[in-house]
């Protein structure tokens, strides 16, 4: 498995696409989480969202941009100037390639309409409540369709392309569950940091409430990423044995272990991070927030590696 100047440049445009796609669902689920319990706390879901809906979309784009001409520059093998080559870029814009970047724009751009939906909402000190949750649901509603454009452009790119029309279901809903899980630990991160309103029990109390909910409608989440990952590894790899004598399986393996603890982190959140949260304060929490995050960058690289340099045995 070796790789080109080309090919680490297409895994880094991939990569930083994969942290854009997790930031926008994330973003949002969190947000509407927290409008459900914002009582005392009623502006929170913005400052989320203004935190990470805006610049993800933005990395989105310039990172897809990205991404296709790399490939096109790779395909081209003339330095920098082959990424602007027209003819082999309307051949690639032609292509599932081309395909399925259309999907992945698209979505992103559904998202900076929600950004900016959001923005304008917000700027506006006249608006009523019902305005306000008028503006949440086209929010939410747009930030579902982004979802749905990006998980939907995995389905026709790849080897996944490749796979019948259930598999490829099965792969949207994979994505989607990964974007609302793992896409909510920034956020969760960002609200669980150290109090400083002078409030520090009511902070801890609401926090502790969010990450009560956020545990509860995970399970629905985990549920889904489990069966579509375990029907997915079944179509991908030839028999258990591959996931050990081969470059993908050896990768496929590395991500499931990783994947498996960042579900041993969340077990230790909901079980006693969360419960003890009125009594230790939400450092250690922050902290093993953290590491989730840390885990998540290193899945998404995995996969960018073993999506760009390697492939199922058939």
């Amino acid at each position: 498995m070796s790789a080109s100047l080309w090919d680490i440049a297409v895994l880094l445009a991939k990569w930083l696409s994969y942290l854009a796609m997790l930031a926008i669902p994330g973003a949002v689920f969190v947000a509407w989480l927290c409008r459900q319990l914002s009582g005392d706390r009623p502006d929170v879901d913005r400052r989320v969202l203004s935190h990470l809906l805006l610049p993800a979309t933005v990395l989105g784009i310039l990172a897809t941009s990205a991404f296709f001409l790399f490939q096109v520059g790779a395909i081209n093998q003339r330095g920098a100037g082959g990424m602007f080559d027209p003819v082999i870029a309307q051949i690639l814009a032609q292509s599932s390639l081309g395909d399925g970047l259309r999907w992945r724009l698209a979505g992103f751009f559904l998202a900076l309409l929600a950004a900016g939906q959001w923005y304008i909402a917000k700027s506006v000190s006249t608006a009523t409540a019902r305005s306000g949750i008028l503006s949440a649901s086209v929010t939410v509603a747009l930030a579902a369709g982004a979802v749905l454009c990006i998980s939907l452009s995995f389905a026709v790119l790849g080897h996944v392309s490749q796979l019948t029309l259930v598999s490829r279901l099965m792969l949207v809903l994979h994505i989607t569950a990964i974007c609302l899980w793992t896409g909510s630990f920034v956020p969760l991160y960002l609200l669980s940091r150290p109090e400083v309103s002078g409030r520090p029990e009511a902070d801890r109390q609401s926090l502790q409430r969010l990450m009560v909910l956020f545990g509860q409608s995970a399970w629905v989440v985990l549920c889904a990423l489990f069966l579509s990952g375990l029907w997915l590894t079944w179509q991908l790899v030839d028999s258990p044995g591959a996931l050990v004598t081969t470059a993908y399986g050896q990768l496929l393996t590395l991500k499931l272990l990783l994947v498996a603890g960042l579900l041993g982190l969340s077990a230790r959140h909901k079980f006693m991070l969360v419960p003890q949260l009125m009594l230790t304060g939400a450092l250690r929490l922050r902290r093993s927030i953290a590491g989730q995050i840390g885990l998540t960058i290193l899945i998404l690289l995995v996969t960018a590696v073993f999506t760009t340099l390697t492939g199922p045995a058939s």
